[in-house]
């Protein structure tokens, strides 16, 4: 993140940052970008459909890290823009304010139980021959590599595709993120109880076995 500051600050680039995941870490304290920004301008995202479990309910903020007012226009655009079409509704604000004032306690309850989900998807994953898998620092994916992609099948989209004909396993291809990075990986949510990723990994398991 500081290289990217740094380069950002070079060219004179303003920031734009994901903070959706800021609350669901694994044993390190998040780090938000305009801490590290200094001088650059930043335009942090966030909401509330992750920590606070309200997806689907479109609340979300943003915050301006611009001291030397660089951004002050694209600032006024976007209230601007709120005002004529974009708000959330009164009851999910309300929601909102609730959800920020209230108690905190269940964030760590439920980061908690990710986090064994976490380590038992990895582990599993690293067990299966033919997948390998980094582990996750944040959020509630795994993101393993494949084996086989690139000769038993053509692309990561071939393999999600024939694992979801053949055991019903859904699994999202990695290119669909990024072609490069992502190209012969799959994204796995780990949101699902221990037992039920124990039987999906248990179906991967066969199918990575049957096509050797």
């Amino acid at each position: 993140m500081k290289q990217i500051v740094d380069l950002a600050g070079e060219h004179r680039i303003p920031i734009l940052s994901d903070e959706i995941y800021d609350q669901i870490v694994y044993g390190k304290k998040f780090v938000s970008t305009a801490a590290l920004a200094n001088d650059v301008p930043v335009v942090g995202l966030n909401g509330f459909s992750k920590a606070y479990l309200m997806t689907g309910w479109r609340l979300g903020y943003l915050y301006f890290h611009d001291e030397k007012g660089r951004l002050e226009e694209l600032k006024q655009c976007v209230e601007k823009e709120t005002r004529i079409r974009l708000c959330a509704n009164t009851p999910v604000q309300k929601a909102g304010v609730t959800a920020l004032n209230g108690p905190q306690g269940h964030i760590k309850t439920t980061v908690g139980k990710l986090a064994e989900r976490r380590d038992y998807a990895w582990k599993r994953l690293n067990e299966i021959e033919g997948t390998s898998c980094t582990k996750p620092e944040g959020a509630f994916y795994v993101f393993p590599k494949i084996q086989g992609v690139g000769s038993r099948w053509k692309t990561d989209l071939e393999f999600a595709l024939d694992l979801l004909k053949e055991t019903g396993v859904l699994l999202v291809h990695g290119s669909g993120f990024d072609p490069t990075y992502g190209s012969g990986h799959v994204r796995a949510v780990i949101l699902p109880p221990i037992e039920t990723l124990g039987q999906a990994f248990d179906k991967l398991d066969r199918f990575m076995n049957q096509r050797k």
